[in-house]
């Protein structure tokens, strides 16, 4: 926004308005409609972005937007914009630690990291990660993946299709302001309800249940937003066993056959959305393994059976045949929120102990020896007719999630 230089009526002098001169008999700047209309319209855009009614009779209205977009932290020397804003964790979908589909259509849970989606009714649905296409403009700013969740069996008397996040802390936004963004499609007009849900953990207050909005997805990518205060914890009393949490939920219409894609779910503090926040793959699987850690390579099932060559080999032999092998201890690459529940899979057969790939034989009574949010230490009885310095395997799962 600029002088009205380009109107010679505006009667401005060494660029600038001026004032009617009755002594020296010269005429007064005059303001033109277009000029002033642009001033105030833009004055106005600024004050609606910030999530605010323009009022007439207000004139601090433009100051307030300034500070509210620029959203200075008492904590940091820069501004919000500029560090962590999505508390949302893996909201591209790009970390699928599990595998990148559900096992089969009646097994829900989490599939990409961090997200539940859940079902009943004896609906069967299938959960895969879907690539987006390179150059494609429906979305912006080249995401590399979305869910899709595409039901085959509309099942009868269901109560619950739901995608979901808890995210860690009850504490978390609690008293502000919030806008959740998001991308969506699906094959028909579909109505999808957005919820947030306040979990006080274990022996804690009782849950506080909030619709955030109700929104109508079409056959065509869309960008969704909704702005809302979430509840203070005020009166509330917090559980004692580390497990309360703030929840963002999509629940899907029930009982039908229907197809729903979902991408650049972003969760953040204020009365602005804000375009998605883009983090490191590397990043993002650091977040996520706080959550939930896997031996297993990328790419490869979390079972039994696998295979010797997929495995690592783990551990060396020490202990004569058949007899106990104890601390075997791998630490974890990222401290878990919570001490972690563990899965173990021998990689030669179908059971869940430790292999001795040298002579191709399980061992037995393998168990979780030692168990903390750092590490977790493995014992077993060695194969009959092994020896010191054999190549001991096993893969296993640490499952932290809320």
């Amino acid at each position: 926004m600029d002088y009205p230089n380009s109107v010679p009526s505006a009667g401005l002098v060494n660029g600038r308005f001026v004032d009617e001169d009755p002594m020296a008999g010269t005429p007064g700047s005059l303001i033109p409609a277009s000029w002033g209309n642009g001033v105030t319209e833009e004055i106005r855009n600024a004050i609606t972005e910030a999530g605010l009614t323009p009022k007439e009779d207000r004139n601090d209205q433009l100051a307030t937007a300034i500070r509210q977009l620029s959203k200075p932290d008492p904590l940091q020397n820069f501004p919000a914009q500029v560090y962590r804003k999505n508390v949302l964790i893996n909201g591209g979908f790009d970390i699928w630690q599990r595998g990148s589909s559900n096992i089969g259509p009646n097994i829900g849970g989490f599939i990409a990291d961090r997200f539940r989606c859940d079902w009943n009714g004896n609906a069967g649905v299938n959960i895969t990660q879907q690539n987006f296409v390179l150059g494609q403009t429906e979305v912006p700013n080249e995401p590399r993946h979305f869910l899709r969740w595409q039901q085959v069996t509309a099942g009868t008397g269901a109560t619950v299709h739901k995608i979901s996040q808890a995210i860690e802390s009850v504490r978390t936004l609690a008293g502000k302001v919030a806008t959740v963004t998001f991308w969506a499609k699906s094959d028909a007009a579909r109505p999808l309800k957005v919820s947030i849900t306040q979990y006080f953990g274990s022996s804690g207050s009782a849950s506080v249940d909030n619709t955030v909005g109700n929104f109508q997805l079409t056959t065509s990518w869309a960008r969704y937003t909704a702005t809302f205060q979430v509840p203070s914890l005020a009166g509330k009393m917090l559980g004692n066993v580390n497990n309360d949490y703030l929840r963002l939920a999509f629940d899907l219409p029930l009982n039908v056959l229907q197809t729903v894609d979902f991408a650049q779910i972003q969760l953040e503090e204020g009365p602005v959305s804000t375009p998605f926040e883009y983090l490191s793959i590397p990043q993002q699987l650091i977040d996520c393994q706080r959550y939930f850690e896997k031996s297993f390579n990328a790419g490869i099932l979390l079972q039994a059976g696998n295979g010797t060559t997929t495995c690592q080999a783990t551990f060396t032999q020490i202990s004569a045949a058949n007899s106990g092998q104890y601390g075997m201890t791998i630490p974890f690459l990222v401290q878990k929120r919570a001490q972690a529940t563990i899965a173990m899979f021998s990689p030669g057969d179908n059971s869940n102990q430790v292999w001795n790939q040298s002579m191709g034989k399980a061992c037995t009574g393998t168990t979780v020896q030692g168990l903390t949010n750092r590490n977790i230490a493995f014992a077993t009885v060695t194969a009959v007719g092994s020896v010191p310095g054999h190549t001991l395997q096993l893969e296993w799962t640490a499952d932290a999630e809320l």
